[in-house]
C-alpha cells in the first residue's frame, strides 16, 4: 500500500513538472497574447498539444478514454493556471466531458471520449439571466413534439466556451415552474441546429463566452441526457467539479502573480534601494505567501470530495470557492499595488493576473452566493442528538 501511495505521489509530481515544463517553454506571456488575439479567441495549436499531452482526457472515466483521477485533474489545472490558458479546458474538460461521461449511454459516452481526444467542443447552456448564479433558475421550455421529438425555446448566458462549441448542452425546463430544481431536463443540441443562435462574447479576463437563443429549436428525444425531469443533481455535480478545478487554475494565477510581484520589488529601486527592502512590503509579502497556501489547501480538500455524498461535496466546494474568490482576487490588487500604475497595462502579465482573478471571483458564483449555499446547508442538516 505504502508503494502504491508512493508511485502516485510520484507521478503527481511528473505531471506537474511536465505542465510547468510547458508553460514556461510554450506558453509563456506572449504567447499567451497572440492566442487572444487569434480568430477564435484560443490556440488550436495549443488544444492540440493539450490533447496529445493527455490533459484533455486526465480526470475522466477510462469508459471515455480518460485517466488519473480528480486529484490529478486538479493538479494539472492549477500548474496550467499558472499561463492563464485561454483554450476552453475548463468548459470542456473540467465541465462538459465529466457531465456527458456520467450520463450512462454510449453515444454519450462517445461525445465525451471526443473531447478527450481533441476533436470536438462542447458548453453547458444552463445560467440565464434572470438567474445569475442559480443554474436551477430556468425558464428555457422544452415541450414535447408526438413521442420522439422535443421543442426547445429559451435564451441562455455564460455560455462557457459556447463561441466554439460543437454541441450545447442545453438545461431546460419540462415541468414546474421557474425555480423549481425539479422537472428539469438537459439536452444535446448541434449548436448548427436550425433556430440555434449563439453569439461569441469574451470576458475581460480572456476567457470565451456565450449568448445563446433558442427559437422553436426541433431535437429527437435520443439528443435527451439522463431521465426526462431528472438533470438537476447531476449538472449541479458537474458544476461543483468545474468550480473546483476553476479554484484550482485560480491558485495557479495567484502563484504567477505573487512570483512576478517578488521578483519586481526585490528588482525595482526606489531611493538606492529595492522596494523589498521596505519591512512593510516584506511583511505583505508574507502574507500573499500564506493565502496562496491556503488556497492550494482548501482546493484539494475540496477536490477529495467529489465523489463524495451531495451535501459533504456541496459543502466543501462552497468553502472552498468562497475563499478563493475572496482571497484570489486581494491577491491581484495588492500585485497590482505593488507594480504601481504600469501593473494594469496590457503589456504587464501581472494586470492579466489580476482580471483572471477579478473574474474567477464571480464565475460559478461569487463568495456571497456559496456562502449562502453553505447556510442553506447547515440549516437543511438534521440537529445532532
Amino acid at each position: 500500500m505504502e508503494d502504491r501511495d508512493d508511485a502516485r505521489i510520484e507521478e503527481r509530481r511528473m505531471l506537474q513538472e511536465s505542465v510547468e515544463r510547458f508553460v514556461a517553454r510554450g506558453y509563456d506571456f506572449a504567447q499567451r497574447r497572440a492566442a487572444l488575439a487569434e480568430p477564435d479567441g484560443f490556440s488550436r495549436k495549443h488544444w492540440r498539444t493539450f490533447a496529445e499531452m493527455g490533459w484533455l482526457a486526465l480526470g475522466l472515466p477510462e469508459a471515455c478514454g480518460g485517466l488519473g483521477d480528480d486529484m490529478d485533474q486538479a493538479l494539472l489545472a492549477e500548474a496550467l493556471g499558472q499561463a492563464m490558458p485561454a483554450e476552453p479546458w475548463l468548459a470542456n474538460v473540467a465541465l462538459c466531458a465529466p457531465l456527458l461521461a456520467n450520463a450512462g449511454s454510449a453515444a454519450h459516452l462517445a461525445m465525451a471520449e471526443a473531447i478527450a481526444a481533441g476533436e470536438s467542443f462542447a458548453a453547458l447552456a444552463a445560467f440565464e439571466v434572470q438567474g445569475r448564479h442559480d443554474a436551477f433558475d430556468v425558464t428555457t421550455q422544452a415541450e414535447p413534439r408526438g413521442a420522439a421529438q422535443w421543442v426547445l425555446d429559451g435564451s441562455k448566458t455564460l455560455v462557457l466556451g459556447g463561441g466554439c462549441a460543437d454541441v450545447l448542452l442545453v438545461l431546460a425546463r419540462t415541468e414546474g415552474t421557474r425555480r423549481d430544481r425539479q422537472g428539469l431536463t438537459l439536452f444535446a443540441v448541434p449548436a448548427s441546429a436550425r433556430g440555434v443562435s449563439v453569439q461569441a462574447l469574451p470576458t475581460y479576463d480572456g476567457r470565451q463566452t456565450a449568448t445563446g437563443t433558442l427559437r422553436r429549436v426541433l431535437v429527437a428525444d435520443d439528443t435527451r441526457i439522463g431521465p426526462v425531469g431528472a438533470a438537476w443533481p447531476m449538472v449541479q455535480a458537474a458544476i461543483d467539479r468545474a468550480t473546483v478545478m476553476a479554484c484550482a487554475e485560480a491558485v495557479g494565477a495567484m502563484t504567477r502573480a505573487f512570483a512576478l510581484t517578488r521578483e519586481y520589488v526585490m528588482t525595482r529601486q526606489q531611493f538606492g534601494r529595492p522596494l523589498s527592502a521596505n519591512q512593510v512590503i516584506r511583511h505583505q509579502l508574507v502574507d500573499l505567501f500564506v493565502s496562496i497556501e491556503q488556497a492550494r489547501a482548501i482546493t484539494e480538500a475540496a477536490a477529495a470530495t467529489l465523489q463524495a455524498d451531495d451535501a459533504t461535496r456541496m459543502r466543501a466546494v462552497s468553502c472552498a470557492k468562497a475563499f478563493v474568490s475572496t482571497a484570489g482576487r486581494a491577491l491581484g490588487e495588492d500585485a497590482v499595488q505593488l507594480h504601481g500604475a504600469v501593473g494594469m497595462t496590457d503589456e504587464m502579465e501581472v494586470g492579466h493576473c489580476y482580471k483572471r482573478l477579478a473574474a474567477h471571483a464571480n464565475l460559478f458564483g461569487d463568495a456571497d452566493w456559496h456562502l449562502a449555499r453553505l447556510d442553506a446547508l447547515e440549516s437543511a442538516a438534521p440537529a445532532s442528538a
